[in-house]
């Protein structure tokens, strides 16, 4: 059975670059980690020294998480909050509110993330006073086109 190798065309999660457990898998899409750098480099430029951090809880969103946080401390960039949820981001989002997060950067699938969206617009967390930095699926972008001004 170790002969027996196994290609990924979209599969980011970090969890499978683990080579002890799967030591034959192959993917053609990235680990979601790999971003985390230009990520950094994205806080740096823009001056954003203490982020918030809104996940759904989902292993590919927390092995990310974990990456940024350690990526984070290292540039000096302060985590005030790490808040999770699984279906319903109303308690999560209403602690960013009472945590005075400014930049909240948000990774869930787009499912959850109209329901970010409508939470964030009943708390009052959008406007120039928030920035709130998305990664996921791609199509969230979609989503978050409403909320442009």
């Amino acid at each position: 059975m170790n002969d027996l190798f196994q290609l990924c065309y979209g599969a980011s999660s970090p969890a499978l670059s683990d080579r002890n457990r799967f030591p034959t898998l192959f993917r053609t899409h990235p680990s979601a980690t790999v971003h985390n750098p230009t990520r950094i480099k994205l806080m740096k430029k823009f001056g954003w020294s203490r982020v918030a951090i809104l996940q759904q809880a989902e292993e590919v969103f927390i092995s990310t998480v974990e990456d940024l946080e350690t990526r984070c401390m290292e540039a000096n960039i302060e985590i005030v909050t790490r808040q999770s949820f699984l279906s319903d981001p109303t308690d999560a989002v209403r602690n960013l509110r009472r945590q005075d997060a400014r930049v909240i950067v948000g990774l869930f699938y787009v499912v959850a993330a109209r329901r970010v969206l409508c939470e964030m617009y009943k708390q009052k967390l959008y406007g120039k006073s928030y920035t709130w930095f998305f990664i996921g699926e791609s199509s969230i972008f979609n989503v978050c086109a409403v909320f442009v001004e």
